[in-house]
């Protein structure tokens, strides 16, 4: 029996260990990705389920040196040959689940990252303390697009009782002065194009909320039909309104940032390097055309070549968000792809990109990163080599905490005053600053 239950727990370890170990590996039946959390609407539930395993590997490292003590039992009451295959199978596990971390260890030594082993399986920041207050940026022929405003603790130009439901949209004009308000990010969801809503990593937003960071998490117009200028223009049409609401929720308009994950990284891109009226117009239903100039922006694993993506088979939503395929419009293949946008004005751009990502292939990133190191612009681009898409969603996973240590870096050298800060930032400059 002994010797049944070594095997048994060896084979487990070693089906977990392939996930982790294969690019084409055997995966467990769909419903189990549901099992494991709400699969976002930027990836698959079999890219989820490869993730997941990933980011969680030191924990397959626990349960095959579990195992190792049924093999023992059964090597003590007689059995021979079973239990040593056993432990040798669980010794197998056991190394394909430490390779995650020594890549890990590798990358954070590079960028100056401590890992913390008690974070890795610690629970995520409860959002209780920062409930979001819900309001409505925008009513483009009719229909609502709202977001979501995560604040500070003790944010200045907080009202204690801020006025319920939606603040009406703006006519947009000059920006208000705000004094020295907050920092703000404006957060953009994924989902191919046609997927998801505001509010999909609850974490992240109040995580950047305790650090002194106004979160507005946005919803934006979907396709199908066609959103092309509609879903980059809602972007810029969001930026805008911060800066008209500046003073209501304690922004200062001149440190605004964009961050978006997947699809959202590409309309983040997208609307921050675009000033003024441009072929998708942030008119938002209403006369006028806002200040939509940010000062820095953030990527997670975004599409930023889409006529390279198309033609290689990725991201089939492409098509249905551009209006046609490639060859049918191939003048909107290009004019949409941040790479042809990147020009010495742009503001400073934080990437970060698995290398492991099936969905973006990370040389999206790195494309993008070579374009804006030609053009002079700050940037700094985060490789993850055994990280696939949406790793930021397992919160204590070595590639959170890698990218929220250099992303609050970025953040702190491009949006605080140097009051704020109290000292210059610490760590490595953003490549591409000289």
């Amino acid at each position: 029996m002994a010797a049944g239950v070594a095997l048994s727990w060896a084979v487990i370890g070693l089906l977990w260990a392939q996930v982790i170990a294969l690019p084409k590996p055997l995966l467990p039946p769909p419903f189990f990705a549901e099992l494991l959390g709400d699969v976002p609407a930027t990836t698959t539930p079999e890219r989820f389920v490869v993730m997941i395993f990933k980011e969680t590997s030191l924990l397959l490292c626990a349960f095959a040196l579990l195992g190792l003590l049924p093999a023992a039992a059964a090597l003590g009451l007689g059995a021979r040959k079973s239990p040593l295959v056993a432990a040798a199978l669980c010794a197998v596990a056991v190394a394909v689940s430490l390779a995650p971390t020594a890549e890990a260890r590798s990358t954070a030594a590079s960028e100056g990252v401590p890992l913390s082993l008690s974070e890795y399986f610690a629970a995520p920041l409860p959002a209780a303390g920062t409930v979001p207050e819900t309001a409505t940026y925008a009513r483009p022929r009719g229909e609502e697009l709202k977001l979501d405003v995560w604040r500070p603790p003790e944010a200045p130009g907080e009202s204690p009782d801020p006025a319920p439901g939606p603040v009406p949209g703006p006519v947009f004009g000059s920006v208000p002065d705000a004094g020295r308000g907050r920092p703000a990010v404006v957060v953009v969801h994924g989902g191919g194009w046609r997927s998801g809503t505001r509010g999909e990593f609850p974490a992240w937003n109040a995580w950047l909320a305790e650090r002194g960071y106004v979160v507005f998490d946005i919803d934006y117009r979907l396709s199908p039909p066609p959103s092309w200028q509609e879903a980059p223009g809602d972007v810029r049409c969001a930026v805008g309104w911060v800066k008209e609401n500046a003073v209501r929720y304690g922004v200062d308009p001149e440190r605004v940032a964009l961050m978006g994950r997947s699809a959202g990284g590409h309309l983040a891109l997208l609307a921050a390097y675009t000033e003024g009226p441009s072929a998708f117009p942030a008119g938002c239903g209403v006369r006028g055309e806002p200040d939509t100039a940010v000062a820095a922006v953030a990527a997670f694993y975004p599409p930023t070549d889409l006529a390279s993506l198309s033609s290689r088979g990725y991201l089939p939503g492409i098509d249905r968000f551009l209006g046609g395929a490639r060859g049918a419009v191939p003048g909107r293949y290009r004019l949409f792809s941040p790479v042809a946008r990147v020009d010495a004005g742009d503001p400073p751009t934080f990437l970060a990109h698995g290398e492991d990502d099936e969905i973006v292939p990370p040389g999206e990133s790195e494309l993008l990163a070579g374009r804006l190191g030609d053009a002079g612009v700050p940037h700094r681009l985060v490789g993850l080599p055994w990280a696939n898409h949406t790793f930021d969603f397992f919160w204590g996973g070595w590639g959170s905490q890698i990218t929220r240590s250099s992303l609050e870096e970025f953040l702190r050298s491009h949006l605080e005053t140097p009051a704020e800060a109290g000292h210059e930032p610490a760590g490595r400059r953003d490549k591409g600053t000289g």
